[in-house]
């Protein structure tokens, strides 16, 4: 799965004149994603960072998640590849809080779907914005220089998706917790359509519904299907 920029805008989801903004999206956070205003994020979601180098020999210049991470040998494994990565502010992350490697925080995937219950089978609601916020404070307060990052599922485009686990209502609230704010649905493998090609267009309902919904003027980012992941079907070239 590849992550990619799509744009950032104001609440109305229309993109600002550029004069109102900064020459770059990033450049409100010192240690966050390059300003370079050619840059444009390509990253892999939770993959091995000893193959960090492997990766940018097919265009990949960023990390996005950490298994169980970050611990100190994968920040030394994308520190010797020269790879960025937005990871889980953890202790050993905020230990290289001066480390340029770290280009950003992330909650946790996912919080609007309905959460697994710990130590019991089925599912639970989605995660209360509110406890976001406060995880996005704390991180804020720690290291005010990277932007945070989050990830919501595929009931930003996809409405009849079962694995919502609250109300609409609650997606401008997630919007608000976050510098970054991305989304990811998988028309051909993920949304349990026999048809799935032919629903392509829910990424750009997404990116719409994201754009409309964020009122700090974030840069939205969106998770694009590489690979048949679960399923017996997946996207092609073609």
């Amino acid at each position: 799965m590849i992550m990619c920029t799509t744009g950032c805008a104001g609440g109305d989801g229309v993109s600002p004149p550029s004069e109102e903004y900064p020459t770059s999206q990033y450049a409100a956070w010192p240690n966050g994603p390059a300003t370079d205003p050619a840059y444009f994020p390509i990253a892999v979601w939770v993959q091995t960072p000893a193959n960090a180098q492997r990766y940018q020999q097919i265009g990949v210049n960023l990390f996005i998640g950490l298994w169980r991470g970050p611990t100190e040998q994968q920040l030394a494994d994308l520190s010797a590849a020269g790879m960025r990565v937005i990871c889980n502010q953890n202790e050993a992350g905020l230990a290289h809080v001066n480390d340029p490697i770290i280009a950003g925080w992330m909650h946790d995937d996912e919080p609007d779907n309905a959460q697994a219950i710990p130590g019991e089978q089925g599912y639970g609601p989605a995660v209360d914005p509110a406890l976001l916020q406060a995880d996005y404070d704390r991180m804020k307060a720690a290291d005010p220089t990277r932007p945070v990052w989050l990830n919501l599922g595929q009931g930003v485009a996809n409405e009849e998706w079962v694995g919502i686990g609250g109300p609409r209502e609650n997606y401008p609230r997630y919007v608000e917790t976050t510098d970054i704010v991305s989304f990811d649905v998988y028309p051909v493998s993920g949304i349990r359509k026999s048809d799935g090609e032919r629903y392509l267009w829910y990424v750009a309902k997404g990116v719409d519904s994201l754009r409309h919904w964020s009122t700090k003027g974030q840069p939205v980012w969106n998770v694009i299907e590489t690979t048949r992941i679960n399923s017996e079907r997946g996207p092609t070239p073609a």
